[in-house]
């Protein structure tokens, strides 16, 4: 039934557009027909995104694909006139998408945390973008490109994708590992380097001019500086004064958002760059976390209508036009999806990172740029008043191709993240063998094993909130234990605290080898992710049959199937809430609220000890005051029910 219902749904699609245009009276107004394109766009893409979702895969090849369809090539071959209105409009809102997305990295973007990987970041970001721009110019000029069209191209394959890495990252909740901050950083480079290029190249007539650069790169340093500096003292005042009212709040957000935006295009960046600081200015904790959760709907639905826009460009005036560029296109490929993630892989593992983690940072970059496309856009503009001179033709087929390589490129990202462990295990031994090479080795600060002989002990996997609580209870039972966890934040708490952990990943070979699983009396995963916990489980069982495992599910359905699939012992997450909470109120209703109040104090404390752990360095100094005024207002409370006893 459901097939049956997706198929007359998606016909209804088709044939709406042939009866809109046999349709006869009188042309529809602005309003209706930027609305007509924007409701042709959604629908399209929710039925695209259904099948992905079906077929169990990644959602942004679903939308590129809806964009060729609704886009001039889907349109004519199906209805034979093109079937949204005003292109132009849908182009200006897939900017919006980008700006939005920078905007919230912006707002969750702690620089503290990207202190260590930083100067690694600026080293990897820098050589990796030159190298890449050397071989994609020499391949361009081999293929017989100009030398000004071989130096577009070149830096067309030698930026990636802020936007779509991130959106990867997010959705996979990775942006918090090693690997995450890296990819972070070196794009974060990339972005520094593309913004001094734009305003050079938008910057009519003036050439190369070093004068222009050093200007460029004062204003960036001014802007940034100004962000910085709202962030630090005035921001946090004005948020704690109306933090009272989440309208006035969400209202500042998308204030200061558009006002670095304009800002940014007034100074000659991207809007993008503009949404990016526009988040540093606000990424006060813990407001931005109420600020990021309301602008993230928004920052999904012009993401979406990015990626539909993106598909909608891809045009073909011939068959023999395209087939004339299929060598370039094809090398050039080869080396954003292949050679591209292997130098920034090379570069990571030479500057002390850990082969695997390298390898996972570096198929990221395996895609073309959103910055790319405005570029071949700038060389376009420059061409048509003359400031460069490139062939027309020539200066099509560069735009032909750029377009082709997002369209490929972006839509094979999804798959290479989502397969890098599985596809890191060929590679392991050569990168082993580079790995010797380097003189600085950067394990040991993520690392902390004290029993070399582990035997008979537990395994944890994950130590955020509930994780910590098993350390915790592990510790006062004194049993031998040993925890895996990808944020480097939480490794570096533990290893403050003496626990044996080690930074890694359950997929990862290396790490079960480490910990010794086959060894292990028990292994508890506080993940909650399906895949994970199927993996741990399937991992133990071939080494370990008779080890313990305890998982941790999101939903019932999850949690069925773990029992199915031989876990002994399944943490149910709003289960083991709903118990607690019955737990409570029978001590409630059975012993008054004076026992309830010697609890509440005990919580008090432990949500104390939990937030100062998770966020000292980097909180609100009135919010951890806020804590001591309850903890002393309850203090009384109880004093004073004391007295009265």
């Amino acid at each position: 039934m459901r097939n049956k219902a997706l198929l007359m749904l998606f016909a209804v699609l088709l044939s709406l557009p042939l009866i809109l245009g046999e349709s006869t009276g009188t042309a529809p107004g602005p309003e209706i027909t930027l609305l007509s394109d924007l409701g042709l766009i959604l629908a399209v893409s929710t039925v695209f995104a259904f099948l992905a979702a079906a077929l169990k895969q990644p959602l942004i090849p679903a939308y590129i694909l809806a964009g060729i369809l609704i886009g001039p090539i889907g349109s004519q071959v199906l209805f034979g006139v093109p079937i949204v209105n005003d292109p132009a409009f849908v182009k200006a809102l897939s900017e919006l998408g980008i700006t939005f997305l920078l905007f919230t990295v912006g707002i969750e973007l702690d620089l503290s945390r990207l202190k260590d990987i930083g100067i690694a970041a600026v080293g990897i970001g820098a050589a990796q973008v030159s190298i890449t721009f050397i071989i994609g110019f020499l391949t361009s000029i081999l293929l017989g490109f100009s030398q000004i069209s071989s130096m577009f191209l070149g830096f067309v394959v030698s930026f990636s994708s802020t936007m779509v890495v991130i959106k990867i990252l997010a959705d996979r909740d990775e942006l918090e590992t090693l690997h995450g901050r890296i990819m972070l950083g070196i794009l974060l480079m990339q972005d520094v380097i593309v913004v001094v290029l734009l305003s050079v190249f938008m910057s009519s007539g003036a050439g190369f001019a070093i004068d222009i650069i050093t200007a460029s790169i004062l204003k960036a340093v001014g802007l940034f500086s100004f962000a910085i500096i709202l962030s630090r003292y005035l921001f946090p005042h004005v948020l704690r004064k109306i933090s009272r009212s989440v309208e006035l709040v969400f209202l500042l957000s998308l204030s200061v958002c558009f006002f670095f935006t304009l800002s940014s295009y007034v100074l000659g960046f991207s809007t993008a760059i503009g949404g990016f600081l526009g988040g540093i200015s606000l990424a006060i904790f813990p407001y931005n976390l109420e600020i990021s959760s309301r602008i993230k709907p928004l920052r999904d639905f012009f993401a979406i209508i990015f990626f539909v826009s993106l598909g909608m460009q891809f045009i073909v005036h011939s068959l023999s036009s395209i087939a004339a560029l299929l060598l370039p296109l094809f090398l050039l490929t080869l080396l954003v999806i292949f050679v591209k993630p292997m130098i920034t892989t090379l570069l990571a593992i030479l500057l002390g990172y850990e082969r695997r983690t390298a390898f996972l940072s570096g198929v990221g970059m395996g895609q073309v740029s959103e910055f790319s496309l405005i570029l071949v856009f700038g060389m376009l503009a420059a061409n048509a008043t003359n400031t460069l001179v490139v062939v027309p033709q020539e200066a099509d087929e560069v735009f032909s191709i750029t377009i082709l390589m997002a369209v490929i490129t972006i839509s094979f990202t999804p798959y290479l993240i989502e397969y890098g462990n599985k596809m890191f295990i060929p590679f392991s031994g050569f990168l082993e063998r580079v790995e010797k090479l380097s003189f600085i080795k950067k394990r040991h600060e993520l690392e902390h094993v004290v029993d070399k002989t582990l035997k008979n002990h537990v395994i944890v996997f994950g130590a955020h909130i509930m994780g910590n609580e098993v350390v915790d209870a592990l510790q006062e039972m004194g049993k031998q234990f040993i925890v895996v966890d990808h944020n480097p934040e939480i490794i570096k708490r533990l290893i403050r605290r003496g626990v044996q952990c080690i930074y890694g990943d359950l997929e990862d070979p290396s790490v079960q080898r480490r910990v010794e699983l086959g060894r292990a009396s028990l292994v508890i995963s506080t993940v909650p992710d399906e895949d994970d916990n199927l993996l741990v489980l399937k991992n133990v069982r071939e080494k370990n049959p008779n080890c313990i495992v305890f998982l941790t599910a999101k939903t019932l359905d999850h949690a069925i199937r773990f029992y199915r699939e031989g876990a002994d012992f399944v943490i149910h997450l709003k289960l083991l809430g709903g118990r607690e909470a019955s737990d409570r109120l029978k001590i409630a209703l059975r012993e008054g609220r004076d026992r309830l109040l010697k609890r509440k104090l005990k919580e008090i404390e432990l949500l104390e000890k939990k937030k100062r752990e998770e966020i000292i360095g980097r909180v609100d100094k009135k919010l951890l005051k806020d804590i001591d005024e309850l903890k002393a207002q309850e203090e009384l409370q109880k004093s004073s029910v004391m007295g009265e006893e």
